[in-house]
């Protein structure tokens, strides 16, 4: 099993539009059948920022999804909406789970 975690930084005072559409995500990706998405909250330190974590059952089954996320265009129209509120591009981590 992995661990895929992404971090989105916001701009100042885009938080709460970016928490409301990594929430249309994480509903999206259950709608497709992709792995269940937690969504984390940062309380302190960087203000807004917004950690996800999808549990796949190996890193192929991920690899192979990426094709199948990026032609979902209802996924697709939700990151189009994303990426102008962040900072910087959202940065995704893999973790082996022993």
């Amino acid at each position: 099993m992995i661990i895929v975690m992404r971090t989105y930084i916001p701009k100042a005072g885009k938080g709460g539009s970016l928490m409301r559409l990594v929430k249309s995500v994480a509903e999206t990706f259950d709608k497709n059948n992709f792995p269940t998405t937690e969504i984390l909250r940062a309380s302190h330190g960087l203000h807004g920022k917004i950690q996800t974590i999808q549990r796949w059952d190996s890193h192929d089954d991920y690899m192979d999804s990426r094709d199948k996320v990026r032609a979902t265009k209802e996924i697709t129209s939700l990151f189009d909406e994303i990426y102008p509120l962040l900072e910087e591009t959202h940065f995704t981590e893999l973790f082996n789970v022993e």
